[in-house]
């Protein structure tokens, strides 16, 4: 297990899912592990947008953080438990994304002993990534109001200004690791903090040393747009 301080490697989501638990060997699906899955999404604008040309959704229940949450424990998978989240969160727009192992993007554990501290310890994070058509990102952005846990757990969705309030909007408060997460799947868009403010992004993003650009523009795969 991972000390203190040290730098953990990403997970894979097979690797997440195979870890044990604080050494005892028991698998992380078991008591001692929970799993939280957030997924970063995001759609090209319309032709003739200025730079960068995309649009990144946020949500905010007092901090800024990513739709998601916890996995139920006791068999439901983790792609069933982002999608029942998404659902709860986003509103009825939300029913066709269908999150899917492929949109999986990386892991971090958050061991009780060796880093995790207060409702971070014995979590592991789960970071998706999904591209969407403009329609669906707006409509999304209409229905979440009309979501079951508007004005509980969400108080709304923003987006990311990606221009020259990107700095700015980096200072705000992030909940977890968000903020790490959104700078590296910014990266992963080809987009950086202007102004030569380069904060790192979190690694976790990377699996298997597989870069993320070409499967964000790649388009259809295994039945979903990433």
């Amino acid at each position: 297990m991972w000390e203190r301080g040290e730098q953990q490697p990403p997970l894979s989501r097979a690797a997440a899912l195979a870890l044990g638990r604080n050494g005892t060997g028991k698998r992380a699906t078991g008591p001692g592990w929970r799993h939280a899955c957030h997924v970063l999404l995001y759609a090209p604008l319309p032709a003739g947008s200025p730079p960068p040309g995309y649009a990144v959704l946020l949500r905010f229940d007092g901090r800024f953080g990513f739709p998601g949450g916890l996995v139920e424990p006791g068999g439901e998978s983790l792609e069933a438990g982002l999608n029942r989240e998404l659902r709860e969160e986003l509103g009825p727009a939300a029913t066709g994304l269908s999150l899917r192992p492929h949109h999986h993007r990386g892991a971090k554990a958050w061991p009780v002993e060796g880093g995790g501290n207060g409702s971070d310890a014995g979590l592991v994070t789960h970071f998706y990534i999904r591209r969407l058509s403009w329609e669906e990102l707006v409509a999304i952005e209409r229905g979440g109001p009309r979501a079951p846990e508007h004005g509980l757990e969400v108080q709304g969705l923003v987006r990311v200004p990606l221009g020259e309030g990107l700095p700015a909007f980096l200072r705000h408060r992030f909940a977890g690791n968000a903020r790490e997460q959104l700078l590296g799947g910014l990266a992963a868009l080809g987009i950086r903090p202007p102004h030569n403010e380069e904060p790192t992004g979190d690694p976790q993003i990377q699996v298997a040393g597989e870069p993320l650009a070409p499967k964000l523009m790649g388009g259809e795969r295994g039945g979903g747009m990433i």
